[in-house]
């Protein structure tokens, strides 16, 4: 969302400048029927005099019309233009009333590329970090926005002869980017001191036609000088290389863009303003347009899919945008023109009507859009999904973490028909690992590759850093090295902070083709998968070289740092206690404390079916998910539909979940929690009473389902308890139940013990109640208040 807060900003940029530069230009004024330079050479701007275009008005005529107190509209006056032959012929002009809002329609194509010129490049900068590419498209903004005013206000001739020659000079860097090569940025100052010069002396002179000309001329030259230069290096290169398919139409795409944009300085230095100045400015218009396309697909080395655009919230809002636009502009169509009906003839009645439907939809049509762009690009595609099914059963399988991750390379390069797939990692991971033989490769955690993968948290194409210098240079030699065509990041699940544990390095298609949008959506869901199991072969790695026991699977029982509470300190006026012990090896209970801010905390507290290493990876993958969507702003509900959603997509009702969780507030004593079929909340007020709070909806994992929050209204020193169904289906040596019974008899007992007192009692409660039977069930507990003060 970065690059698309960027672009509203600097677009609101761009219309504040086109507004400030209407302030202090009068409201309405007096002028000739067409557009000219300081030079008097007339523009192929609107419907009026083409005759004239292309030709020179006599400067002396001009001046006349300076003095705009004493012009009229009802009287004409005379003009001498230049003829084809050199003799000035004189021709009278009645005065039209110019408003300053006309430019915005006649100028409306300039002003569009203006903004287009910004759009591009802000698009460069944020999709390749290159300044220069940046300042060249920006420039260009600069230029025609400026000409827009020269040719109304007969303004802005400082600014358009410094972006002018600064364009030049641009172009001239911009020869040696191409080639992965980078001036001194020594030499930016003189060239800015020159273009300023430049400007100075044509923003004083601007009476002094020859020499503005002479200017104009020199600028212009330079940059056909500088496009020449780039042309025929571009030819060399053709001939050298020798590129073949997509690289040749590539280079081939890059010499057109190139050849179009030195087109007006050819047409205005060797033809004397033909064919601009005799032909429809939308023809201007296409032209430029197509010369960003085709610089764009000249100088990228790849689709339009660098990053995961498609899969984050932004292609779904840009979507919704679209749909609410075009049902508005249809709404607005039928009202004023088919259906006019009187009340919602009043817009400002229509738009509040319109506004209330559309909050009250947005979010299941939302919801609906991304089901539908799941659903085409990604689940109807048999063979991705059947390699999604395949991967995620190995998960489950009773198969060694080594031989799961290589069983995973083979299904991914199957599915995608890729040659190499690479696990990149820091060395400080897996130190004591032979990892030779399962793709990974270590990296020096302090080399500058691994920083800029660390510090660039999106998908790295390796085509894109072909251009660049400096570190993109390295790194692309590094990448292309390897063979790699696409990196993904794969975060740490059990960092507080989105930080970047590994790369995923994607070697090209067998067949050479690009990924296709349901193709990235599995490399997606794979990246997820593989940032699970790493987080797991961290945690099983740390633990066999502490007990030293390789085959014995109990030896994982500390895996169950797989639910790795970062313990909240920074939570004004909570108090908590808690213990969590598996049954055996790995927990299949979740338990997670996680601070959202300095007077709230979240609450969770799950059990996934079953035991052993499997419900471990899916504890550890909630775990990630939880951590991800809270960091992206989701809400409570919507955390337990995201959960709800991965459960249905992944195991097709085959696996569920119970999960009690809450934000619990200590500036406001409440208590906002859902309950999806665990356990009942239980509730202790400060003289002792027990509620439990039993309402529950669906369990996670079965059907699609909206769930709905609750809150509740706490006293201060009222103690909440959540608590798995192993602490109530504990059976003694009698085969008695300890039950719900049991559990609210002892909290009954020690009603007087805080907190942290209370979970060590409970356990050894247990313990002493269930005698020499052994733990069948996963055990968690815990307890919360509010401290007294």
């Amino acid at each position: 969302m970065r690059e698309f807060a960027i672009t509203i900003f600097s677009s609101l940029l761009f219309f504040l400048l086109l507004f400030f530069s209407f302030v202090g230009i009068q409201q309405s004024t007096l002028r000739l029927p067409f557009f000219y330079y300081s030079s008097g050479l007339i523009a192929n701007v609107g419907t009026q005099s083409q005759e004239h275009w292309g030709k020179k008005a006599h400067v002396e005529d001009l001046t006349q019309f300076e003095k705009k107190e004493f012009l009229r509209t009802d009287e004409k006056y005379p003009v001498r233009i230049q003829q084809e032959d050199g003799d000035y012929k004189t021709f009278y002009f009645e005065l039209i009333e110019f408003n300053k809002l006309d430019i915005l329609s006649i100028f409306f194509l300039d002003l569009f590329l203006a903004f287009f010129s910004l759009i591009t490049s802000v698009y460069f900068y944020y999709s390749t970090r290159d300044g220069l590419i940046f300042a060249f498209f920006f420039n260009l903004g600069v230029i025609l926005l400026a000409n827009v005013f020269l040719l109304s206000y007969n303004s802005t001739v400082f600014l358009f002869f410094f972006a002018l020659y600064i364009g030049a000079f641009l172009h001239y860097h911009l020869i040696y980017r191409l080639r992965g090569k980078e001036i001194p940025s020594k030499w930016l100052l003189p060239q800015i001191l020159i273009a300023f010069i430049v400007a100075v002396v044509a923003d004083q002179e601007t009476r002094d036609l020859g020499l503005l000309e002479k200017i104009s001329t020199i600028g212009h030259g330079l940059n056909l000088v500088f496009g020449i230069i780039n042309l025929t290096l571009i030819v060399f290169d053709l001939v050298k290389i020798k590129p073949q398919n997509d690289a040749l139409w590539k280079r081939i795409s890059l010499f057109a863009s190139i050849a179009i944009f030195i087109s007006v300085p050819v047409s205005l230095i060797f033809f004397n303003g033909q064919p601009w100045f005799f032909i429809h400015r939308s023809f201007f218009f296409f032209t430029y347009i197509l010369f960003i396309i085709t610089f764009f697909y000249g100088t990228y080395r790849y689709t339009f899919v660098p990053s995961f655009v498609i899969f984050t919230p932004t292609i779904i809002t840009l979507v919704l945008v679209s749909i609410t636009i075009g049902i508005y502009a249809i709404m607005i169509v039928i009202l004023d023109y088919i259906v006019p009906i009187p009340y919602l003839k009043e817009r400002w009645f229509f738009n509040l009507i319109f506004l209330f439907i559309l909050t009250s939809y947005l979010i299941p049509v939302k919801l609906k859009v991304k089901q539908l762009i799941d659903y085409w690009f990604f689940e109807k595609n048999q063979i991705l999904r059947e390699g999604i099914d395949s991967i995620t059963s190995l998960i489950s399988s009773p198969i060694t973490m080594r031989k799961t991750i290589l069983s995973i390379y083979k299904t991914v390069m199957d599915t995608l028909n890729i040659n190499n797939i690479i696990i990149l990692i820091p060395g400080d991971q897996f130190a004591r690992t032979d990892l030779r033989n399962v793709n990974f490769i270590r990296i020096p955690s302090q080399s500058e590759i691994w920083n800029y993968f660390l510090n660039n948290d999106r998908v790295t194409v390796t085509s894109h850093l072909e251009y660049g210098i400096g570190l993109r240079e390295t790194l692309y030699n590094f990448l292309k090295g390897m063979g790699t065509q696409l990196a993904f990041p794969v975060y740490d699940l059990s960092a507080s902070k989105k930080t970047v544990r590994a790369m995923i390095l994607l070697g090209e298609k067998s067949d050479k083709r690009y990924f296709s949008i349901g193709e990235l959506k599995f490399i997606n869901e794979v990246v997820k998968i593989t940032s699970m199991l790493l987080e797991n072969y961290s945690l099983l790695e740390a633990e066999i070289q502490k007990r030293k026991i390789v085959r014995d699977i109990q030896t994982a029982s500390i895996v169950d740092n797989t639910l790795r509470l970062i313990l909240p300190s920074d939570i004004k006026w909570v108090e908590y206690g808690f213990f969590s012990k598996p049954a055996v090896g790995i927990s299949g209970d979740y338990l997670d404390l996680i601070p959202v801010s300095s007077s709230k905390m979240i609450v969770l507290l799950g059990d996934v079916a079953g035991h052993g290493l499997g419900t471990g990876f899916l504890v550890s993958a909630i775990k990630g998910i939880v951590r991800e969507q809270l960091r992206n702003g989701t809400s409570l509900e919507g955390l337990f539909r995201e959960i709800n959603s991965f459960f249905r997509a992944r195991y097709k009702g085959n696996e569920f979940m119970t999960l009690l969780g809450g934000v619990l507030d200590s500036k406001e004593k409440t208590f906002k929690f859902i309950n999806a079929g665990h356990l009942a909340l239980v509730e202790m007020d400060p003289n002792g009473t027990v509620i439990a709070h039993s309402k529950t909806q669906r369990v996670l994992g079965i059907l699609e389902t909206d769930y709905q929050s609750q809150e509740l209204k706490l006293k201060p020193e009222t103690k909440l308890f959540l608590f798995s169904d192993g602490i109530t289906e504990t059976f003694g040596e009698n085969d008695d139940l300890f039950g719900e019974e049991g559990l609210i008899e002892f909290l009954h007992f020690h009603d007087h013990e805080t907190v942290k007192e209370l979970p060590p009692l409970l356990e050894a409660k247990i313990n002493q109640f269930r005698g020499s039977k052994e733990q069948a069930d996963d055990l968690t507990f815990i307890a919360l208040t509010f401290a007294k003060n």
